[in-house]
C-alpha cells in the first residue's frame, strides 16, 4: 500500500467578491496524487496532482477557515 504526498494549503481571508467550496467532503481533482489539507487543522479537502487546481478557495468546515490552493 503506498502513501499519498501530503501538503496543507494556505489560510488566507476570503478576498472581497469572492466565493469557496466546501469541504469535506473531499474534492477530488485526481487520484493517488496529493493529499490536500487545511492549514488551520489538517483535514484533508482536497486529492489532486502537484500543480493541478489553481485560483481555487476552499472553506473547511472543521474549523471555518478559507484555504488558497495558490500560494
Amino acid at each position: 500500500m503506498s502513501v499519498c504526498k501530503r501538503e496543507n494549503l494556505t489560510v488566507v481571508k476570503l478576498p472581497a467578491g469572492r466565493r469557496a467550496v466546501f469541504a469535506p467532503p473531499i474534492l477530488v481533482a485526481s487520484t493517488h496524487t496529493v493529499d490536500y489539507g487545511c492549514g488551520s487543522c489538517g483535514t484533508v479537502l482536497m486529492h489532486a496532482g502537484v500543480g493541478e487546481v489553481h485560483n481555487l478557495l476552499i472553506h473547511c468546515t472543521h474549523r471555518a477557515s478559507i484555504n488558497s490552493t495558490d500560494r
